[in-house]
């Protein structure tokens, strides 16, 4: 089956979708269950291999997931894509079969299942889970709702002499901040379309979001408290969602690499969000530039350090991000892909990602309005429209149809943003650990034999994946073991041999002279052996175990 790609699937569409690939290819895909949602939906995490050269669990893993936030229902609809892109070109496309012989895939499209269904079937935006947070009852102020019934929760004006907006000369639709010395126009006040809760005639208070859970916000690296940073919800992994995403991962060791899969503004983010990249190993921080220079040259989105191009407040840091959690405790490169720019469809260059959200140029926004009228018909924008509101009188509801403008691309921009950063996927997936190994065995004697194991890891990281990783502990070394036949005995060596971590093509990057001319070589830690002597007649078994880097079995 294929999806179109030219809309969002609902929960149950997209579910059926998933089982129904599984039963279309059993050999190369497996769905199951790795927790429920605060509403009891299943969270699916599927498994791409092709089990005939060997169980998933002995292989390089690499992880997708989509959807922690409810709204950005691009990045369940992108993992679907990929899941789709992989099985339908295995046996054509040489990459993807390689990939799916020695690799394996997790994939969990929709992390936020109850929110992304709350999302796509209201008029309501919520940030991650459905529950309420941080009361258990909506605060007095102002509630967003659809006040007009047309299906959108837009935007109201008010006109008031004293208010802060005015509409633009360029677009009667645009609505721009008053100058701190302008006097004598026709001025609004501009609220979020609702109501207000126990309105007494005069105090407009902004309520806080009423599901302001924010997952995002939720893992156990350096987690602080609500109070400190809102929506970190009553303590790391709280919520089912979160919890099971975490235990997921946990129990699968032989993930070696993570794209996770946000919304908006056209961007390829790294760690740390707390600190500064000098903090990070120099092996680390030059191959987060690396992949993620190889992503902007395939995606166009630029890759960026959350702690130095992607702050909220200067003086605060973003804790309890996913992507920090997974490189920093468990010891992997994680990426969150921010897809779809609305700016940059609309021919708008952004230097600054949170100062252009915070206050967008005025020529910047005029261009945005121009693409929706040139590629939308318009659509996107709900002119302002005067209505009869029940406490403040004549007002005008209007502004963007944000979800699938701003948040999300267009449906029928859906596919090409899938598509690149399918492509982006399956080039970091293919930086994994890769062993190869070979026996070496000589007669020494009557029923006596060495046998010399040698073993090279060919890919590009390292079998430890990441320094943080090695210096941690986080990742076991890879081990060597042997099987004797019945009767037989080991003259030299051990059952099981520490064979460490074993180097990648990454040994290059960071420090160090480069350049051909003066490039002085590096060792051979890319490669380790062991030796065994053997008495007794025959077949030896040896396995050459990673955690990182799969499984390779040898016999002699």
């Amino acid at each position: 089956m294929k999806t179109s790609f030219d809309e969002y699937l609902r929960y149950d569409d997209l579910a059926r979708t998933l089982h129904a690939l599984a039963q279309e290819y059993p050999a190369l895909c497996r769905v199951e269950s790795v927790g429920r949602s605060v509403e009891g939906r299943e969270i699916w995490l599927v498994e791409l291999t092709n089990t005939e050269t060997g169980p998933a669990a002995e292989k390089p893993a690499f992880w997708v997931d989509g959807n922690t936030h409810a709204g950005e229902v691009t990045g369940s609809m992108a993992a679907l894509y990929l899941i789709e892109h992989l099985l339908g070109n295995y046996g054509s496309d040489d990459l993807v079969t390689r990939l799916l012989d020695t690799q394996t895939f997790y994939v969990l499209p929709r992390l936020s299942p109850d929110g992304a269904e709350r999302y796509l079937t209201t008029p309501h935006t919520l940030r991650s889970n459905p529950r309420p947070w941080p009361e258990p009852e909506p605060e007095p102020g102002l509630q967003p709702e659809d006040v007009d019934g047309d299906g959108h929760v837009l935007q109201m004006r008010v006109e008031d002499e004293h208010g802060e907006w005015r509409v633009s000369d360029g677009d009667a639709r645009l609505m721009v901040p008053r100058a701190p010395d302008e006097s004598g126009g026709t001025y609004y006040r501009l609220y979020k379309e609702g109501t207000f809760k126990d309105y007494d005639g005069f105090e407009k208070k902004i309520a806080r979001p009423f599901h302001g859970l924010d997952m995002n916000r939720q893992y156990p690296y350096r987690w602080r408290e609500d109070a400190d940073q809102g929506g970190a919800g009553p303590y790391p992994l709280s919520e089912p969602e979160s919890r099971a995403h975490v235990d997921a991962l946990l129990a699968r060791k032989n993930v070696f690499s993570i794209h996770s899969h946000h919304t908006f503004c056209g961007a390829i983010l790294r760690p740390y969000s707390d600190r500064d990249d000098k903090e990070m190993p120099d092996h680390d921080l030059a191959v987060y530039k690396a992949i993620g220079d190889r992503g902007t040259e395939i995606t166009g989105y630029p890759n960026i350090s959350v702690y130095h191009d992607f702050r909220y407040e200067e003086d605060k840091f973003i804790t309890g991000a996913f992507d920090d959690w997974a490189f920093d405790y468990y010891g992997v490169f994680a990426f969150t892909i921010e897809f779809w720019s609305l700016a940059k469809a609309a021919g708008v260059e952004v230097k600054n990602f949170i100062e252009f959200f915070r206050e967008p140029p005025e020529e910047a926004s005029l261009k945005m309005l121009a693409w929706n009228d040139r590629e939308l018909n318009g659509s996107g924008f709900s002119p302002w429209t005067p209505f009869d509101h029940p406490q403040l009188g004549r007002v005008e509801v209007g502004g963007w149809k944000t979800k699938f403008t701003h948040q999300n691309p267009p449906p029928k921009y859906l596919r090409a943003e899938c598509e690149k950063l399918a492509r982006f996927a399956l080039a970091h997936a293919s930086t994994a650990p890769r062993l190869e190994a070979g026996l070496q065995i000589e007669e020494l004697g009557p029923g006596v034999r060495r046998l010399e194991l040698r073993v090279e890891n060919t890919g590009y990281l390292p079998t430890n994946i990441t320094r943080v990783a090695a210096d941690k502990k986080l990742v076991k070394p890879v081990k060597a073991s042997v099987k004797l036949p019945e009767g037989a005995t080991l003259v030299t060596g051990e059952p099981e041999a520490d064979l460490g971590h074993l180097a990648g093509r990454s040994a290059l990057v960071g420090g160090g002279w480069k350049g051909p001319a003066f490039f002085q070589g590096l060792p051979s830690d890319h490669a380790g052996r062991h030796v065994w002597v053997v008495r007794g007649e025959g077949p030896v078994e040896v396995e050459v175990r990673s955690e990182r880097a799969g499984v390779v079995r040898l016999e002699g």
